[in-house]
C-alpha cells in the first residue's frame, strides 16, 4: 500500500507539474504576441515621428542657412567698414600732424616777431 500512494502522489506532481508548465508556456507565448505587437507600434510610432521631423529639419537647415548669409553679409560690411575708419584715421592723424607742424611754425613767427618787437 505505501508504493501505490507513493505512484499516486508521483502521478499527481507529474499532472501538476505539466499542467504548471504548460501555464507557464501559455503566459510566456502571451508576452511574447505582446512584446511582438509592442515593437511593431514602437517602430510605426518611430515611423511617424521620422516623418513629421524630416521637414521640421529641412526648415532649421533653410534658416540657418539664411542666418548664415545675413551674417556673412554684416561681416563684409563690418570689414570695409573697419577698412574705412582705418583710412579715415590715418588722414585724420596726418591732417593733425600737418597741422601742428604748421601751427608750431606759426607759433615760432608769432614768438620770433614778439621777441623782435621787445627788443626795440
Amino acid at each position: 500500500m505505501d508504493t501505490t500512494n507513493m505512484y499516486h502522489g508521483l502521478t499527481f506532481l507529474a499532472w501538476t507539474s505539466a499542467g504548471f508548465l504548460i501555464i507557464v508556456g501559455l503566459f510566456l507565448v502571451k508576452v511574447l504576441f505582446d512584446l511582438s505587437s509592442l515593437l511593431t507600434k514602437m517602430n510605426q510610432t518611430a515611423d511617424i515621428v521620422k516623418n513629421s521631423a524630416e521637414p521640421i529639419f529641412a526648415d532649421i537647415t533653410e534658416s540657418v542657412n539664411i542666418i548664415n548669409k545675413y551674417v556673412k553679409k554684416a561681416d563684409s560690411g563690418l570689414t570695409k567698414f573697419n577698412n574705412l575708419s582705418e583710412k579715415a584715421s590715418k588722414i585724420a592723424i596726418a591732417l593733425i600732424s600737418k597741422t601742428s607742424a604748421i601751427s608750431g611754425i606759426i607759433a615760432k613767427g608769432v614768438w620770433s616777431m614778439i621777441k623782435s618787437f621787445k627788443k626795440k
